[in-house]
């Protein structure tokens, strides 16, 4: 696992505190996530196809990828986007 930034963890713990959560409670709410195949970032920045069925299956499949793949699979994306024409990729130009 990669390593986590303390401001992570302060932002969390304050967070917890500001809703009277204990730790116990945290790791319940992180346990359900896992169970259930939630990612935080499903939360935190809500899927902008979340009913595109592809669109799922690619997620779920970038779990099942290590380091490697992940790159592959970006370079892949990232030359796919470049050479599409008449298309802008709308996230890289915010």
């Amino acid at each position: 696992m990669s390593e986590i930034d303390p401001k992570l963890g302060e932002l969390i713990k304050k967070k917890r505190i500001e809703r009277r959560l204990t730790q116990e409670e945290v790791a319940e709410l992180c346990k359900i996530m896992w169970t259930l195949h939630i990612s935080a970032d499903e939360y935190v920045w809500p899927a902008q196809y979340p009913d595109n069925p592809t669109y799922k299956s690619l997620l779920n499949l970038l779990d099942q990828c290590d380091e490697y793949m992940l790159s592959v699979l970006l370079a892949t994306a990232e030359a796919l986007l470049a050479n599409t024409p008449n298309k802008t990729n709308s996230k890289t130009e915010k």
